[in-house]
């Protein structure tokens, strides 16, 4: 396995490096969306800075690299283009909750099913409150604008359960006067069936998108089926220069079916799952000074059938779930200098729920609620930035955590950026740590973490060529895990230290106006082994667009993805193939055909949950 990727990093360079010294002279007309090295985010400080120059690793996945995706959920797509993080899957399409279920989220070593992987829409938090984890069905492509990952501890800003890192969806915005209308349809594979539609509408200022999804699979697997629709929409009106107000709302709902493992099936397992969020934003810009108001309310109701083995009975009652999280976060910003940026905010989170199967009950009504405030001030001092923050925060039960973060910057030469980042991250337990299961101990302390990144970008042949080394290194204290206490009684308990390390590249290269490769490497060593975390994860796709046509094709490779831990833990290693090929058959119709796993590789991301062989899926995309 590395003999492979190495070659296949290998081989890119040697293609980098011949086409340079044959004299190819870039074409100064090419469009710079596609590797501006000056474009800016919010998720590392919550006002725009440039990517370079900000000292957190950020990854950016923008509109195009989403829809040529052609996919329902955005975390197959993140996958592909952020190193380090790995998304566990169980089927074509769908991921499910509870029992067997898929879309573990893991970055450098941290499980977004445990709540150390933060979700955010928009800068507001996204998980199952009662458990403390993102719900994977309910992120939605057609939803985004553009993706951003912070790849290192982003509890500054964001609290509890970003101790591993951030990913901020930033939804859609009407950017043209007029109506804009879209539509998608495909199908293919195990009656696998997907529809969208968006309209986006501007006139003046004001502005609105509305998106709605539905997508089906019988699944590879008997008694796999997994249904889904979703909603959006999204308001916003300019009260003047200064002042804008903005509202959205997102629903998801699904409903899956869990097979059991190939040698343990299950019998009757179904989960019925709904998910909303809506916000409410006003910001203001004066220039030397911006901010916003952000309030908002997420919410869940969950039915879930756990199902029955063989020689067991079928489950009396159902397993039934709520959750809400309503919140506040203020923020602004106020330039002191030119040269240097004060941004102050307050964080609010109220939060609780409840779960029963029957007349048990397991989480009844229980509240939570955390307050927080926090500091960042930013300096650029010639080519370079340093920024240092504070974040003060007040929980419940924990009473108050400190949460430093220091990073520095430097432009070394025009195409060439250093950058250096310490912060702190912690976790709260959820809870299911604390009330609920025979497992539960409310005598559990938050978990705690201190992340070190070291990030060296380089362009090449005038920015057609884009590094990004980063290497990291998180040592935490008192993670939790299941320990066993008697034979057959475990426990959750802190227990103790933990180490993460490892190295991240990527490498883009805008060969030709219409050729392009992208591809990114990560390699994580972890002293306590979590499942769902490869060791080796590798990825390089190639697009080229000539005329009406558009191709593409992406080799995925994993080493070492831990099924199991233990003793003689139980691994996944394996090569996956992807394509697509389009045509603009008309100014307002494209038609296109996309395979999955094209070499028909067997392998697993899940113990006993073998992922489908070949699949193909086609259909038309519409544009008005």
């Amino acid at each position: 396995m590395k003999r492979i990727i190495i070659t296949i990093v290998s081989l890119v360079l040697i293609t980098s490096i011949s086409h340079a010294q044959n004299g190819h002279q870039p074409d100064t007309t090419r469009t710079a969306s596609s590797y501006n090295l000056d474009e800016v985010v919010v998720t590392g400080s919550r006002i725009p800075v440039e990517r370079e120059i900000i000292p957190v690793p950020v990854s950016v996945i923008n509109r195009t690299t989403i829809e040529r995706s052609d996919e329902t959920n955005l975390l197959p797509v993140l996958m592909k283009h952020v190193p380090s993080l790995f998304v566990t899957s169980r089927g074509i399409t769908g991921y499910g909750v509870s029992e067997g279920s898929a879309g573990g989220i893991n970055l450098h070593g941290f499980s977004g099913g445990a709540g150390r992987v933060l979700i955010l829409i928009d800068g507001h938090p996204q998980y199952a409150t009662i458990y403390g984890h993102p719900v994977a069905d309910a992120y939605i492509a057609s939803e985004a604008q553009r993706v951003e990952v912070s790849r290192g501890s982003a509890s500054i800003l964001y609290g509890s359960n970003a101790m591993g890192g951030a990913i901020n969806i930033i939804t859609r915005r009407a950017l043209e006067d007029g109506n804009r209308l879209s539509a998608r349809l495909m199908g293919g594979s195990y009656g696998t069936q997907r529809y969208t539609l968006t309209d986006s509408y501007r006139n003046g200022r004001f502005s609105g998108v509305f998106s709605g999804n539905y997508e089906q699979t019988d699944g590879h697997r008997s008694d796999m089926g997994f249904k889904s629709f979703s909603g959006y929409g999204k308001l916003g009106y300019e009260l003047n220069k200064e002042w804008k107000i903005t509202g959205n709302v997102n629903i998801a709902k699904s409903k899956s079916q869990n097979p059991g493992r190939i040698n343990e099936p299950v019998f009757d397992a179904k989960a019925d799952v709904l998910r909303g969020m809506s916000g409410l934003s006003i910001e203001n810009n004066y220039g030397a000074t911006s901010g916003a108001a952000n309030f908002f309310y997420n919410w869940g109701d969950h039915e879930i059938n756990d199902g029955y083995s063989t020689g067991e009975n079928p489950q009396q009652y159902l397993f039934m779930s709520t959750d809400y999280m309503a919140g506040v976060n203020i923020y602004q910003t106020y330039n002191v200098y030119d040269n240097i940026v004060l941004t102050g905010g307050f964080d609010m989170k109220l939060y609780g729920g409840n779960a029963y199967r029957g007349e048990r009950i397991y989480a009844d009504h229980v509240k939570l609620h955390e307050i927080a405030g926090y500091v960042l001030a930013q300096q650029k001092l010639g080519r370079s930035m340093f920024e240092v923050g504070l974040r003060v925060e007040n929980h419940k039960l924990y009473g108050t955590e400190f949460i430093p973060q220091a990073g520095f910057s430097l432009k070394a030469a025009d195409n060439t950026n250093l950058k250096l980042s310490v912060s702190k991250g912690f976790r709260t337990p959820n809870m299911r740590e604390l009330y609920m299961y025979p497992t539960s101990n409310e005598e559990l302390d938050p978990e705690n973490s201190w992340s070190y990144d070291f990030t060296v970008s380089q362009g090449f042949l005038e920015n057609r060529i884009n590094t990004e080394l980063t290497v990291f290194y998180m040592k935490g204290d008192n993670i939790i895990t299941s320990t066993q206490i008697t034979e057959g009684f475990s426990e959750l308990r802190n227990t103790g230290e933990f180490t993460n390390k490892g190295v991240e590249f990527s490498l883009n290269y805008q060969i030709l106006d219409n050729l392009a490769v992208h591809s990114n490497y990560s390699y994580l060593h972890m002293d306590n082994v979590i499942i769902g975390a490869p060791r080796h994860k590798f990825y390089a796709g190639i697009t080229y667009n000539p005329g009406k046509f558009s191709f593409s094709t992406g080799t995925q490779a994993i080493n070492k993805l831990y099924l199991t831990i233990g003793d003689n833990p139980q691994t996944s290693s394996y090569i996956l193939v992807d394509a697509r090929a389009s045509y603009k058959a008309l100014k307002w119709l494209d038609i296109f055909v996309k395979g999955d796993n094209l070499t028909a590789r067997s392998y697993e991301t899940i113990l006993g949950y073998p992922m489908p062989r070949a699949t193909v899926m086609g259909g038309i995309s519409l544009n008005i």
